[in-house]
């Protein structure tokens, strides 16, 4: 078994959007309909119109495999307030930000990790851990960062226990801000790192 990340759109372009559809329509995730419904029914879209890009990371066994996981990422400016950061996590951020006096907030150009989600449709001894997907994430970032620079990356997640005990402590991820939806009524959390 040889485990492969794959940018959506390099599949589309060897197997076709309609195989590509097919083969993503396999995602299950009970624990999150959102997640679920973005790679079954927005993510092509999304790549296509470079919104967001999404990377499918297989399984790959004798040509065939199953989707273990995936994540979506974009780019977009943020303003962050800079009283939750020490003096060293603000000196990280003065190198890609800019600091506006008057509302005491540095605007970041960052990367939004904007999907993250694993198949729980894969059996439980051959599932992605949560870790090994941030992995994924991570090499994508390093790669990016060497070819066009950036150093921040941000993400919104429920406020739930698990969620927050899995960004703060195994992803390194801080808290910066919250968020609340008019859409959904949900309020969001709102994480960034320095890579």
């Amino acid at each position: 078994m040889e485990i492969v990340r794959d940018n959506i759109l390099d599949m589309i372009d060897v197997s076709g959007e309609e195989s590509v559809r097919q083969y993503l329509s396999t995602f299950s995730c009970p624990l999150n309909q959102e997640i679920e419904n973005f790679i079954r029914n927005k993510a092509i879209d999304f790549a296509r119109r470079k919104l967001a890009i999404t990377y499918v990371i297989s399984d790959v066994v004798d040509g065939a495999g199953d989707v273990l996981g995936y994540f979506a990422l974009t780019h977009k400016a943020i303003d962050v307030n800079g009283d939750n950061f020490s003096k060293t996590d603000k000196r990280k951020l003065e190198r890609y930000a800019r600091y506006d006096q008057d509302r005491g907030t540095y605007t970041v150009s960052a990367f939004l990790l904007a999907q993250f989600g694993k198949n729980y449709g894969v059996d439980g001894g051959a599932r992605i851990r949560g870790e090994e997907l941030m992995e994924y994430v991570d090499d994508v970032l390093a790669d990016i960062q060497r070819r066009i620079g950036g150093g921040v990356v941000y993400l919104d997640c429920e406020d739930e226990p698990r969620l927050v005990a899995f960004y703060e402590d195994k992803s390194r991820y801080k808290p910066f801000s919250v968020r609340h939806s008019s859409e959904d009524g949900i309020k969001y959390l709102q994480y960034m790192k320095f890579f």
